[in-house]
């Protein structure tokens, strides 16, 4: 079998994202954002030469967006479905390498919810930002990606920050899950079927398709 290591959605840290939407503690979702922003890296002003295999077109392809998108875009389907629908706006902003550093989309899932999504990989420090947000009838839910920092519900009845640690070693559990699939005790969600939408997506948003 085929696995695909978007391990994140196996951290307590998202299962507990997960609990709290399933749980409706935030009423019917109506909208969903992803608002990612940091500034470039040293690396990132060198020559083309001997730029990050990342922002080689002829190995990667896709910049920072193929390796930091898809692990946002595969927790929101994991949460909320299938995305059915995508389109997006991408740009070289800052010209210090032949890939895309700005990119903006929206999308529809399956059930109709509909959701946008900015990326800026060469912002100013000020900007910098790791945020995914879930609107609901009843309340709002934020949280990283990438800092885990904490997840933030606000409802009727205030603000709420919640703390959830991981494990030291954050493959660990999907690693557990492969193993439990292989010895047939288990089941692993994270497939080479569960990850196609997210490729799928991905190259609608850069206009390849």
């Amino acid at each position: 079998p085929c696995f695909v290591a978007y391990y994140r959605r196996y951290l307590p840290y998202f299962e507990r994202v997960k609990k709290i939407i399933n749980d409706e503690l935030i009423g019917k979702v109506q909208n969903v954002q992803i608002r990612f922003a940091c500034s470039p890296r040293d690396l990132d002003y060198n020559s083309s030469n001997s730029l990050p295999w990342r922002l080689q077109p002829d190995i990667a392809g896709g910049g920072y967006f193929y390796d930091l998108a898809p692990h946002q875009l595969d927790l929101i389907q994991d949460l909320f479905g299938v995305i059915t629908q995508a389109d997006g706006i991408c740009a070289n902003r800052g010209g210090l390498y032949n890939t895309e550093d700005s990119v903006s989309a929206c999308f529809r899932f399956e059930s109709g919810l509909p959701g946008s999504a900015s990326w800026c990989f060469v912002g100013h420090e000020s900007a910098k930002e790791d945020r995914i947000e879930v609107i609901g009838d009843k309340g709002m839910l934020s949280f990283s990606v990438y800092n885990y920092d904490p997840i933030q519900l606000i409802t009727s009845d205030g603000s709420t920050n919640i703390v959830v640690p991981n494990p030291s070693y954050v493959q660990l559990p999907i690693i557990k899950s492969v193993i439990e699939d292989l010895q047939g005790i288990g089941v692993c969600s994270c497939t080479g079927i569960s990850a196609t939408p997210v490729n799928w997506v991905m190259d609608r948003i850069l206009g390849k398709f």
